[in-house]
């Protein structure tokens, strides 16, 4: 019976059978994996808190005929202010989503795992608009996982001046003279470009107090989300429960 000890953060949890729950855990040392916490649904389970979402824990789990199963924990963080807030639950959501179907299963990332556990703290002690967060999440990510967008030049020519233009499939942006090189380049405004630069490369702690105005948040957004869609080739549903949460 293999034994492991690890850190790990829960992306997701799912009741199975009456009495038991599933673990979808990104853990430190092993990647992803699902365990079950035995009796996790029982009001006096050693585990009915071992895998709330978002959680970072020490765990022993160990691997049995069909499953591995939790045997001890440890709680780190649990992110509270995370679990009182709608707004912070939605973003951390989409958060752990996006790692959850980025990975696959026993996949190891050690540079991730440390972005996604600085991520869930960022959004459970900062306050960020959220629409700026996920902008500025997003474009670390992609940038983690090796698709940075181009944005200091332009994408075909290499130029640096009048980048006016935004391209998905090209990789970045694009001056007025190669819009037409890129067949989905949409027009910029002014600040729009700057915006992006500042999401990308400010920590989370600088987005507290920035003001953008609705436009601009948008604009990036839709941006990003799209450069996602793209190159990523994943949807995310939990998005457009914060899409329909900024509408309200």
């Amino acid at each position: 019976m293999r034994l492991l000890k690890t850190e790990a953060i829960v992306l997701k949890n799912n009741s199975i059978g009456e009495t038991d729950k599933m673990a979808t855990l990104f853990t430190k040392n092993y990647g992803k994996l699902r365990a079950v916490a035995k009796g996790a649904r029982r009001s006096k389970s050693r585990f009915v808190n071992a895998i709330r979402p978002f959680m970072v824990a020490n765990y022993v789990i160990f691997e049995g005929q069909n499953y591995y199963y939790i045997d001890q924990w440890e709680l780190i963080e649990s992110h509270k202010n995370i679990e009182k807030d709608l707004v912070k639950f939605s973003v951390a959501s989409y958060i752990s989503e996006t790692v959850n179907k980025i990975l696959e299963e026993n996949q190891k990332s050690e540079k991730l795992y440390q972005f996604l556990k600085h991520s869930l703290k960022a959004v459970d002690e900062l306050q960020i608009d959220p629409l700026i967060f996920i902008s500025s999440y997003n474009l670390k990510l992609v940038s983690l996982l090796g698709y940075m967008p181009q944005l200091d030049n332009c994408v075909v020519c290499g130029k640096r001046e009048n980048l006016k233009y935004f391209s998905n499939s090209c990789g970045g942006a694009v001056c007025i003279n190669c819009k037409n090189k890129c067949f989905d380049a949409k027009p910029l405004h002014g600040v729009t470009l700057k915006a992006i630069k500042y999401f990308l490369k400010g920590d989370y702690d600088k987005l507290q107090n920035i003001k953008v105005s609705g436009v601009i948040k948008e604009e990036v957004d839709k941006i990003i989300t799209a450069y996602m869609k793209e190159h990523l080739e994943i949807e995310f549903k939990s998005k457009d429960f914060i899409d329909n949460l900024q509408n309200m």
